[in-house]
């Protein structure tokens, strides 16, 4: 974010914490109880609504909205609980409400890790995948899956993830979009992830295809010289352990027609279709065609709830589906990665109850 996106941000922070201070003092003369705390954050909270839509036309994205009421729920609410258990005027504090501003100053070290400890925790993943004997290879098939770095640079956090990829000895890398996310094309940037793929190297190839977020210029940049092969609506075949293998790359379209087609293949070959949105098979009603799909995108949601799941995917597909993981979408098999990076630029670097992965698959007849 730009100096003043930040100065906004505290400004923000300060207000909102001056809006609920101000609902809870005001013509107070009872002990403060837990119906005047929820009010006052209700309260709080109409006044954010109100101008989150002028805030995010100022930073021309939505995703700034999110980070400001990221800051009030881990900064503004537990300083603001902790002067509530401090200051007890006015007749102080049902237990009630003691309880509650307790609570909210738990959310402190919760930000904490969520901010500091989680997005740099990254996990492996290790999958099996079950295909119909008739299509499957006669030894087991090892994918590695980078999805969503999603960086404006190269960090560590990043050259890791790289190691971590090439430890599982895949016999093939995936890599379903969102590589590079900035707003402006620096050369040099280009240069650094052309360094950070160039170990990409598997048996079978490297296949990558393009995201959302990805700066068409600089991807294509970065890729040149690299064992990293980009498939824009194209068909990677090849022969491995007695089975032909076809990877469908589909473009950043949550509707294409590649898809359709390449789900109506009926050569006898494992298919396997890398998208960056798992959306892409909502309404493919025919016949199974596909026998797995590999995406990313909805980073696992970032966040996740417990009993609920992600708070928010940017996705049509079911919640759990797009909280990460296997499952089957339309009858067809598909691999959700939760990624390795986190949505960048005005979004907050946050994740909760849903580390970065890097996955192997390990695709063996059923």
């Amino acid at each position: 974010m730009t100096p003043w996106l930040w100065t906004l941000l505290v400004l923000n922070a300060c207000f909102d914490g001056a809006v609920l201070l101000g609902l809870l003092r005001w013509r107070r003369t009872r002990p403060l109880g837990l119906a005047r705390l929820v009010l006052a954050l209700a309260g709080t909270f109409v006044v954010f609504a109100a101008k989150a839509p002028i805030l995010a036309r100022v930073a021309h994205n939505g995703f700034y909205v999110i980070h400001l009421l990221y800051v009030d729920v881990v900064v503004v609410a537990p300083l603001v609980a902790l002067l509530v258990l401090t200051f007890r005027d006015r007749g102080g504090l049902t237990s009630s409400a003691r309880v509650a501003a307790s609570l909210g100053l738990a959310l402190a070290p919760i930000g904490v890790w969520a901010t500091f400890v989680e997005p740099e925790r990254l996990v492996e993943e290790r999958v099996e995948v079950r295909v119909d004997p008739a299509i499957a290879p006669s030894e087991p098939l090892r994918i590695a899956v980078l999805a969503d770095m999603q960086s404006p640079d190269v960090d560590r956090h990043l050259e890791r993830a790289v190691r971590m990829a090439l430890a599982f000895e895949p016999h093939l890398i995936l890599l379903p979009g969102d590589l590079i996310q900035r707003r402006d094309a620096r050369p040099e940037v280009a240069e650094h992830f052309r360094e950070l793929l160039m170990p990409l190297v598997a048996p079978l190839g490297t296949y990558f295809v393009l995201g959302n977020t990805d700066h068409d210029e600089l991807v294509l940049r970065a890729l040149q010289g690299t064992p990293v092969r980009l498939l824009r609506n194209e068909v990677a075949t090849f022969e491995f352990a007695g089975r032909q293998i076809a990877i469908g790359g589909a473009d950043a379209d949550r509707s294409s027609a590649f898809v359709r087609a390449f789900d109506r293949r009926r050569e006898t070959e494992l298919r396997i279709l890398v998208a960056h949105f798992p959306d892409v098979l909502l309404g493919l009603d025919d016949e199974p065609g596909i026998h797995l799909t590999v995406a990313g995108h909805t980073h696992g949601g970032q966040v996740q709830v417990p009993f609920f799941g992600p708070l928010l995917t940017l996705s049509d597909v079911p919640r759990a589906v797009a909280g990460g993981g296997l499952h089957e979408l339309a009858r067809r098999p598909l691999y959700v990665s939760r990624g390795v990076g986190c949505e960048r630029i005005c979004a907050p670097k946050v994740r909760f109850l849903c580390p970065p992965e890097v996955t192997l698959l390990t695709l063996r007849a059923d």
